[in-house]
């Protein structure tokens, strides 16, 4: 399968500028496809998507203009490049098309390398484009959630702290709930001394039906909920019993398909009441101990269709949870307030500190290239790259992938790579301290140590430390850690857990460095093996993280491994080419569905 740095369309009227064109962009390594009417571009971008449009002026010209004004006027189409074609004679009729969604423009005949420059450049720009607007949709949600926090439920909080009448309170915490999380029903229970879950309110909106509250409400028939059976073993069965237990949030998409918990109460309602019961959320009222639980059922769209709860509503959903135990507890709520504030600081802060772990500048060693690339999926890392000079001169290389994302996958990754650091330099520092302790004379002798026993050393002696002291954390990462010796070409290293790195040699075979042992951190005691392998002239190591291949498209396709490897084979310049080659392909494949992982990648190359 060949893989295409980009597709492309080209418009033109002329079968032999198509056919020249043709020539010099599948030569560079681009998918083309041609047309010589202008009414079949919507068509085949319908049904054959194409990156960028390539359209003569003659095309663009016909009905003054009126194919770029279709594509201005077409909300997926006036997001791609358009490069204008055309003569020296043609400039002053490419002038009156610019102002039509033009974003560039070739006089042709004209080099390979200066048309393949202006199409990357332009795809570029796209990718830029299209990232730019998928940040902007997560901050706009970000934005939506603290307008709330600031417009609606703070000003709750302070609502809540004078009511006087607790029956009424409680009820303004489950209508506001259901307010702003659109949701069709809610309940709410308080935890009694006797270790039962009592309901205070029950409201559905599309029947009409109120239970609790104030004293003119029926009171609520449903027996109160048992926390723990006869036995004292918790009532998991049960989901908002569950909740009380754990003190965490459980989100269901529909009650009806969930087999952990018993929803065969909800059923047997739904049933007498000529309702459906679907989505439902359900939150603890938590401070030192959970003292209730908020329930929500069925999310609506803005259309009025029942749909899962998502992240937004959760957190919504929390926050007002909070105001409940505020009530009870002195105000909590203002203080997450204050965290919620300076999350976003405190991200910047988290990100300018990781960026400080990974190395300013790679080592340069005479007959060798070393590349590295990196692109977190939020604003901090799991994923890590290094690469340092050791005391003998060899040098280190690391490439890692915690387990997890965001701030914790950060701070679990600053510990695995000073960890990893530490006990190399520490290997070295020590065997050196030892030769020159039992050296026969008092001149320096030669540093000398065995990279695989400094490998082991560090990767043991890491997952040890992680296994021993952060257990509880339940986090681990797979690395590749290896050690490169210049002179004689060897690369001794650890695989753990990671994926098998691609070792290319001027013919085109693949070697797989497969896994030496499993992932660091996991548990103590774990046995690792270290390898060695020769590196040839020309020859290119790439070690990557699972982001790369498992990036997906619109269509939840991967970007998979044959694809990588389909780019290293045909490559043929320096590693850090070869990366850029890579993260373009990559991204080209997401086509704008968003980096849901982070992509890190490590080359090597030997260049005599």
């Amino acid at each position: 399968m060949t893989v295409y740095i980009a597709h492309l369309l080209i418009v033109d009227t002329d079968k032999a500028r198509q056919v020249a064109l043709i020539s010099q962009l599948e030569h560079l390594g681009y998918a083309v496809q041609t047309t010589s009417h202008a009414q079949r571009v919507l068509l085949l971008r319908a049904f054959n998507p194409f990156d960028l449009l390539i359209l003569h002026i003659d095309v663009a010209a016909e009905n003054d203009f009126e194919l770029l004004k279709r594509l201005q006027y077409d909300s997926e189409l006036n997001r791609l490049p358009v490069i204008l074609l055309g003569t020296a004679v043609d400039v002053a009729r490419m002038s009156q098309a610019m102002p039509y969604g033009i974003t560039d423009y070739l006089i042709i005949p004209n080099e390979a390398a200066l048309i393949d420059l202006r199409i990357k450049a332009n795809l570029e720009k796209k990718r830029y484009r299209e990232q730019a607007a998928w940040y902007l949709r997560e901050f706009n949600e970000m934005e939506k959630l603290a307008d709330d926090l600031r417009l609606k439920i703070l000003p709750l909080g302070i609502a809540l702290s004078v009511e006087k009448d607790f029956d009424r309170l409680l009820e303004q915490i489950v209508e506001e709930a259901m307010a702003i999380c659109r949701a069709d029903a809610g309940a709410l229970y308080l935890r009694t001394e006797n270790e039962h879950l009592r309901f205070v309110i029950v409201r559905i909106e599309s029947l009409a039906l109120t239970y609790g509250g104030p004293q003119e409400h029926p009171r609520i028939p449903y027996a109160p909920i048992p926390i723990y059976d006869s036995n004292g073993a918790p009532n998991r069965h049960n989901v908002a019993a569950h909740v009380t237990v754990e003190g965490t949030t459980i989100n269901i998409a529909d009650v009806y398909h969930e087999a952990a918990f018993d929803f065969s109460g909800i059923i047997s309602f739904d049933q007498r009441n000529n309702y459906r019961s679907v989505s439902c959320l359900t939150v603890p009222l938590k401070n030192h101990e959970t003292i209730g639980v908020l329930q929500l059922l069925n999310a609506r769209d803005e259309n009025g269709q029942i749909i899962p709860f998502d992240v937004y509503h959760q957190l919504v959903a929390e926050s007002l949870a909070s105001q409940a135990t505020v009530v009870l507890h002195n105000h909590i709520l203002s203080q997450r307030h204050e965290e919620l504030l300076g999350f976003q600081r405190e991200m910047e802060i988290a990100r300018e500190l990781q960026e400080g772990f990974l190395p300013t500048f790679l080592p340069e060693v005479d007959g060798w290239e070393i590349a590295a690339r990196i692109q977190p999926a939020q604003i901090v890392s799991g994923d890590f790259y290094d690469a340092f000079t050791m005391p003998d001169g060899k040098i280190a290389l690391v490439l890692a992938d915690v387990c997890d994302k965001g701030v914790a996958a950060a701070l679990f990754m600053a510990l695995v790579r000073s960890l990893l650091r530490a006990f190399i330099t520490q290997h070295h520092y020590l065997e050196a301290q030892r030769l020159l302790s039992t050296a026969a004379s008092p001149e320096i002798r030669p540093f000398q140590t065995k990279d695989n026993i400094a490998l082991l050393n560090a990767v043991i002696l890491t997952n040890d430390y992680i296994g021993r002291y952060h257990d509880k954390s339940n986090m681990f990462a797979t690395l590749f850690f290896g050690v490169l010796d210049p002179e004689n070409a060897s690369l001794t290293y650890v695989n753990a857990g990671h994926n098998p790195p691609l070792l290319f040699n001027a013919s085109g075979s693949c070697t797989q460095l497969q896994p030496t042992g499993p992932a660091v951190g996991l548990r103590t005691g774990i046995y690792f093996q270290a390898h060695t392998i020769q590196i040839n002239a020309n020859d290119i190591l790439l070690a990557y993280t699972d982001g790369v291949t498992d990036a997906r498209n619109p269509l939840k396709q991967a970007f998979s491994e044959q694809r990588l490897q389909l780019i290293l084979k045909e490559h043929n310049g320096s590693a850090a080419m070869l990366l850029d080659n890579i993260s373009s392909a990559v991204h080209t494949h997401i086509d704008g569905a968003g980096q849901f992982d982070d992509i890190t990648l490590l080359a090597i190359k030997r260049l005599h």
